[in-house]
């Protein structure tokens, strides 16, 4: 349960959302949208965005019959302390799961574009440093960092929006040349590079608010990153002819290294240390959720006894996960793992509610 003095307001849970949502899949996204849609990639996220709000609509029928539990407490009221600390514990492997994964994109970045020479180690020490330091403080500090943290994403959208000086419009045309088919499927490349938004089944009950209006603040930010990954993706196919936006892995990034400004040769070395102060926001939001549901299950003060054991870990495995290969496959198996959570249990958690007419004010009522 949350103090109604520890909590945060709508505006600050908007911009929480924002904050946990973009990430390292903005980079490659082109990329990986492009093969398959052709042209018509920044339809595919439009209708990833429509797909993220339906997941998001899921999460909020299910939050709002818990209204002041987290995940981690509403599913003990649904199955019992024990079982309820063993999907507790699952979500708490997901949650570190995806901060490593995310961890390990971003590093590679830096490794492949600032810090060639650099050790693997060294870069991941930092990294993790870094996270932990955000994840250590309590959910409304946190939560102020990202409120701050926001305001660069503008300079962001700016340096992105540069590229209209070299844009060449036929290169999207024909739009359906992949078929509408196969717009919708790529869709799904999206939707893994907009993960993030999960983190409300933490945050949820520590909003001020009522369960409407968190709905209104939550799609106000999924709303929000949908239309920059969409502008994103549309200056990357009107920029890069479409056999180039195949070849870059990293197209927003080599976008912006191939930009002046003034006496800026590479802006590519302006953006990725804007963009890693985001990133690391967003792998401090699912440390920071692993770590409150450590403190649940083993009943903890507080989440910040068990942020360095989440990091620890995080750090120990990644440490060995050093060529592209492994990566891609510890990616791919993140993404396909991540539907589970996000929609399969929520769904169950939900169905399960409903029928046994379970509810939080029930069993605050009961606990009484």
């Amino acid at each position: 349960m949350t103090n109604t003095q520890s909590k945060i307001s709508l505006v600050q849970f908007t911009f929480f959302v924002i904050q946990c949502q973009i990430g390292v899949g903005i980079l490659s996204l082109p990329n990986r949208l492009h093969p398959i849609a052709k042209g018509g990639g920044w339809i595919s996220v439009l209708i990833a965005g429509l797909a993220i709000q339906l997941i998001i609509l899921l999460m909020w029928l299910f939050l709002k019959r818990f209204p002041d539990a987290d995940m981690y407490e509403s599913v003990c009221m649904l199955f019992g302390n024990k079982f309820g600390k063993l999907l507790g514990f699952a979500y708490v492997f997901y949650f570190t799961l995806i901060g490593m994964t995310v961890m390990l994109n971003a590093c590679n970045v830096i490794k492949v574009w600032i810090l060639q020479a650099t050790p693997w180690s060294a870069i991941l020490i930092l990294f993790t440093i870094a996270c932990c330091y955000v994840a250590y403080n309590t959910f409304k500090v946190i939560v102020r960092f990202y409120v701050m943290a926001s305001i660069l994403i503008f300079p962001m959208a700016l340096l992105i929006g540069l590229g209209l000086s070299r844009a060449d419009f036929s290169y999207i045309f024909p739009i359906t040349e992949s078929g509408w088919w196969n717009i919708i499927q790529a869709s799904k490349e999206t939707i893994t590079a907009m993960y993030g938004f999960e983190i409300i089944l933490i945050a949820f009950p520590k909003v001020n608010g009522t369960a409407v209006a968190k709905l209104k603040a939550i799609s106000i930010a999924n709303g929000f990153v949908t239309l920059f990954y969409t502008f994103t993706v549309w200056i990357c196919f009107i920029v890069f002819s479409p056999k180039q936006v195949e070849l870059i892995p990293e197209p927003v990034a080599y976008l912006l290294r191939s930009l002046h400004i003034g006496i800026i040769d590479r802006t590519d070395l302006l953006f990725i240390p804007i963009w890693m102060i985001t990133v690391v926001a967003s792998i401090a939001s699912y440390y920071c959720a692993a770590s409150i549901g450590i403190g649940h299950i083993f009943n903890l003060a507080n989440h910040k006894q068990a942020v360095p054991i989440v990091g620890i870990i995080a750090f120990s495995v990644a440490l060995f996960i050093d060529t592209p290969e492994e990566l891609k496959v510890i990616s791919t198996f993140t993404d396909k793992f991540t539907y589970i959570f996000i929609v399969v249990l929520p769904l169950l958690f939900l169905l399960y509610s409903v029928i046994r007419k379970k509810k939080g004010e029930q069993y605050v009522q009961k606990k009484g």
